[in-house]
């Protein structure tokens, strides 16, 4: 998978992953743009991205429902299958 995936593509993907009897995936994403002025003119400019992937696992045993929750920053479409099988273990 390469690392241009949209949100909601990481989140089938998880989906399609997750071998509980339950499974919530969240996409957190956020962008920010930094400005320095110096003299009335700018100086320097950026623009930041970041996204945390959530994956809340849940399995029905016989004394309730149990669920595991894990979530990461920076994750890639590679890192997708590793986080499905965190949250399942935990």
């Amino acid at each position: 998978m390469s690392d241009t995936y949209q949100p909601h593509e990481l989140v089938e993907r998880a989906l399609e992953l997750s071998r509980t009897d339950g499974c919530v995936v969240l996409v957190d994403e956020q962008s920010s743009a930094n400005l320095r002025w110096a003299g009335n003119a700018l100086t320097t400019n950026g623009v930041t991205r970041g996204r945390r992937l959530t994956v809340v696992a849940t399995l029905d045993g016989a004394e309730g429902t149990a669920s595991g929750v894990v979530a990461r920053e920076a994750v890639t479409a590679d890192d997708v299958e590793a986080l499905v099988r965190a949250a399942a273990c935990r």
